[in-house]
């Protein structure tokens, strides 16, 4: 069944409080029973454009990914719940570029710097695990994320009383060093993957993953890659219109650094940010310079004057606070911005 979708039969984020975290304009208690029957009989749901959009464009979707990773579930028909999205809190000491404060409390003082009088205050703090409504134990496959996962209390507590059998993978920015003990109690596991989370390598991860450093975050994956074995690691490249300009190089780069499966992340919130929030003369020169994503991939450039004129006021203002300089970053990038963009 082509369009049939894993996740609404067996996963629960507790993120987003849905089945999947891509799914748009969703109410599970209104809406979940369209979903699963939209899945059962193979139509392509209103609720899953996000995949539709990237598969159309032929490129490999979260959906494609779920299936792949859980074929033996592909026949499953009813909604019984094996693999969950569990946050561990939003403690990160990284504040890139495309995030909030929501997702890293490093962001929270960049916050009053970029947005002014905008308060603050009811932004949490929060570094506890989101408990889930069912018996942890009885899952499958548990899916951690941050913030940075790696730094949070409440990931090492639940590691340290979790059956060994049930697999586990986490998503981390690269800049945590492990202690040998948190080395021994994650490779405890018999089934668990390892994900690095980045937006670029040298100087444009550095100005997209600020503060971070690459040449660490680098010798950090050499280190666990001798840790855990390469087979236990992968690599997400989240895609923006920061970066999308240097994909084919980025893609390269990353692979030599960790020669493990890439998957693509793709932006589409804030809309700054979007991927394809450019406009279609600087698309046309993306297009010219990354040959091998552009091989069988189309986009539609969305993106006006207007629509750039305030990306490039909000990363002024960001500059202002990290005192780093896209010009000196992503100086190809930043010479397109500035030439005269049409609506």
């Amino acid at each position: 069944m082509q369009n049939k979708c894993v996740l609404p039969f067996i996963a629960d984020n507790y993120q987003s409080n849905s089945p999947c975290c891509y799914l748009k304009d969703f109410d599970t208690e209104k809406d979940i029973e369209e979903l699963l029957d939209d899945h059962r009989n193979n139509r392509r749901s209103k609720f899953c454009d996000s995949c539709w959009t990237l598969e159309d464009m032929s490129l490999e979707s979260k959906r494609q990914t779920a299936n792949m990773l859980h074929q033996d579930k592909l026949s499953q028909t009813e909604r019984s719940i094996s693999t969950a999205v569990i946050p561990v809190g939003n403690v990160c000491n990284l504040y890139c570029v495309t995030c909030s404060p929501g997702g890293s409390t490093s962001w929270i003082k960049k916050f009053s710097s970029v947005y002014g009088n905008k308060s603050v205050d009811k932004i949490q703090i929060i570094k506890d695990m989101k408990s889930p409504d069912m018996d942890i134990e009885k899952l499958r496959h548990i899916e951690f994320i941050g913030g940075e996962t790696l730094k949070s209390a409440a990931l090492w507590d639940r590691l340290s009383t979790l059956d060994k059998k049930t697999s586990y993978s986490l998503q981390t920015n690269g800049t945590v060093e492990l202690t040998q003990d948190q080395i021994d109690l994650l490779s405890s596991f018999e089934n668990f993957n390892i994900c690095f989370s980045l937006d670029g390598y040298e100087k444009i991860f550095e100005y997209l993953r600020q503060p971070a450093k690459w040449e660490k975050v680098r010798n950090n994956i050499k280190q666990y890659i001798q840790n855990f074995g390469r087979d236990r690691l992968s690599t997400i490249v989240t895609v923006s219109n920061m970066n999308i300009f240097y994909i084919d190089d980025i893609v390269l780069n990353i692979f030599k650094t960790l020669p493990s499966k890439i998957i693509l992340n793709f932006v589409y919130d804030p809309e700054e940010f979007s991927y394809d929030n450019l406009t279609k003369d600087i698309g046309k020169e993306v297009e010219k310079n990354n040959p091998v994503f552009f091989k069988n991939v189309k986009i539609e450039w969305r993106g006006s004057a207007h629509s750039l004129d305030l990306m490039q006021k909000n990363l002024e203002k960001q500059d202002k606070f990290s005192r780093l300089k896209l010009q000196d970053h992503l100086p190809e990038f930043f010479s397109l911005l500035h030439k005269k963009t049409p609506d």
